[in-house]
């Protein structure tokens, strides 16, 4: 009996001391980081950290966390921040976000507010292996309006196969804008839902410790499924294409739009096109689905060539720069 209390003794203060260890090193490595982004030239600072949890858990909090870019162009500020770990399990963590933040983007400052915003990240020396952010309510606002998405989900994996290929998928259960119209004088002021389904193929692999220095740039995406309801129009769009050393794009994609004739009539009814604009507008349509598509789908192939949208040999668009900065 004696001996089986001793064993026990001695697992518990070396289970307890495996925690301390645990929790001074994870301490450590957030320290560590934010030291390293300032030595970058990034204001990265924090009110105070502490990790808390014994004894299966390793929470880390940090209150009142600042970053912000060299030029003052990106920035992000929270009242907190937390890293929820299990203590024998460090490449695995979950991060939950307060439900009010601060971003600051070259347009001008983005009020976030959330609820249950919260993302799951599985890593391996620093490589991102998959991840997954969800948030029931998410509310942008900025200079120019808002943005309010409900039940969204964005999950990035790395592709075992091309480690440098990731899968990224995108889904909203609702979106809606504070906006008249989402394209100014033409639609509805929310969206249904909208998903996609995406392979990104980077000329390097994510990695934690290089995303605020030196990210790995795009050099391909293939947008092989994705889906957009606005009002009673139904886009699903297709994308290949490669990007150069600038991020300019080329390669092609598709557009399909089913039920565009009532999306026009709705507008032309509801004022927001004039009615000579949208007959005329339905005339062309019509005759273009004639080639592709049915009376009420279109079915149009666009031409990308280094950022130029080409419908047969005539630009109808351009495509800016796909790069991190």
């Amino acid at each position: 009996m004696k001996r089986l209390l001793a064993a026990i003794i001695v697992a518990t203060l070396a289970y307890s001391g495996w925690w301390f260890y645990a929790a001074g090193s994870l301490r450590s490595e957030v320290e560590t980081w934010f030291a390293d982004q300032r030595a970058k030239g990034w204001q990265a600072d924090y009110a105070d950290i502490k990790v808390r949890g014994f004894p299966n858990r390793t929470d880390l909090t940090l209150t009142d966390p600042v970053l912000m870019s060299p030029n003052g162009d990106l920035g992000w500020q929270a009242p907190f921040f937390q890293i929820l770990a299990l203590s024998y399990n460090r490449g695995h963590v979950i991060v939950a976000w307060p439900d009010s933040q601060t971003l600051t983007t070259p347009v001008g400052e983005i009020a976030v507010t959330s609820d249950g915003l919260r993302a799951s990240l599985v890593f391996d020396d620093q490589t991102i292996l998959r991840s997954n952010i969800e948030a029931p309510v998410l509310n942008l606002s900025g200079p120019d309006g808002s943005l309010a998405l409900a039940d969204t989900n964005i999950a990035l994996e790395q592709i075992a196969t091309a480690p440098t290929s990731y899968r990224f998928a995108l889904s909203a259960g609702n979106i809606a804008t504070s906006t008249p119209r989402a394209v100014s004088g033409i639609g509805p002021d929310s969206l249904a839902s909208a998903r996609a389904e995406t392979v990104l193929e980077l000329d390097g692999p994510l990695r934690l410790d290089t995303l605020t220095d030196a990210p790995p740039q795009l050099t391909a995406i293939d947008v092989q499924r994705s889906e957009i309801t606005y009002g009673p129009v139904t886009f699903r769009i297709a994308l290949t294409a490669s990007l150069d050393a600038q991020g300019l794009a080329t390669g092609e994609m598709s557009i399909t739009a089913d039920n565009w004739r009532a999306g026009v009539e709705a507008a032309r009814d509801n004022g927001d096109l004039p009615p000579g604009l949208a007959d005329g507008l339905i005339d062309a349509l019509s005759l273009l689905s004639t080639f592709n598509g049915t009376r009420d789908s279109l079915d149009v192939t666009l031409g990308i060539n280094r950022g130029t949208l080409l419908l047969g040999p005539v630009p109808v668009g351009q495509i800016p720069p796909i790069r991190w900065p």
